[in-house]
């Protein structure tokens, strides 16, 4: 296959925006009503993000259990945490290679875990992200959330992660992850997943980029769509 066609493919596989606008969505309380509660429940928020062809979840550092998800240790006082999986080789890049991209898309590729510890604003961030969802979730779902995200994790016999690499003075750290990277199963099928586990009423049979952020926005609110 020759660059004439690689590239257009994997522009169309990595970088397809949503078509989206931002969301007229209910008030608070009406989102909330659509949320099981139980008495000791307080609604959180969480966001899905997409830079580029980075996609993300993204968290409150506050919300985050660090017996679920010990990992959140490496960013003591960070606002926010951002959270993707993809192909270990292509991700830990930086900038774009299209060979990378290839390899990753066409065969079954070893897997990382980034974890990117945010210190400024969530408005800055979003201003920073082409599209950001913003979704509401109960206590039991972010348990379960973060559970599935912290089974991605590789760990070993003493059940300690693996760091294969670090950017930006320990702000983006990549821990090496389980299961591998190709076509059918990528950043989105890996989110979509993860979300569908925590009881979103969502599709999860998801490859594009698109995909993924329609089906959120079904089930939560766009704040910024471009």
């Amino acid at each position: 296959m020759n660059n004439l066609v690689i590239f257009p493919v994997i522009f169309f596989f990595l970088h397809t925006s949503p078509k989206l606008t931002v969301s007229a969505m209910p008030g608070f309380d009406e989102q909330t009503d659509s949320i099981n509660l139980s008495s000791e429940d307080t609604v959180k928020t969480i966001y899905l993000i997409k830079q580029r062809w980075h996609t993300a979840v993204v968290f409150h550092i506050q919300d985050l259990d660090s017996i679920i998800f010990p990992e959140v240790k490496y960013f003591n006082n960070a606002e926010l945490i951002d959270i993707g999986w993809g192909d270990e080789e292509f991700y830990q890049h930086p900038g774009f290679d299209l060979e990378l991209a290839y390899q990753a898309l066409f065969h079954s590729t070893p897997s990382t875990l980034r974890v990117e510890g945010i210190y400024f604003s969530k408005q800055k961030y979003f201003d920073i992200s082409e599209i950001v969802i913003e979704l509401k979730i109960n206590n039991e779902q972010l348990a379960l959330l973060l559970d599935a995200i912290s089974e991605t994790v590789w760990k070993d016999e003493e059940g300690n992660p693996e760091i294969l690499s670090t950017q930006g003075t320990n702000r983006v750290i990549f821990f090496k992850a389980k299961n591998e990277y190709h076509l059918f199963n990528t950043c989105n099928t890996w989110l979509a997943k993860n979300l569908k586990k925590a009881g979103f009423d969502i599709e999860d049979d998801i490859i594009l980029t698109e995909q993924l952020f329609n089906e959120a926005a079904k089930v939560g609110k766009v704040l910024k769509a471009e």
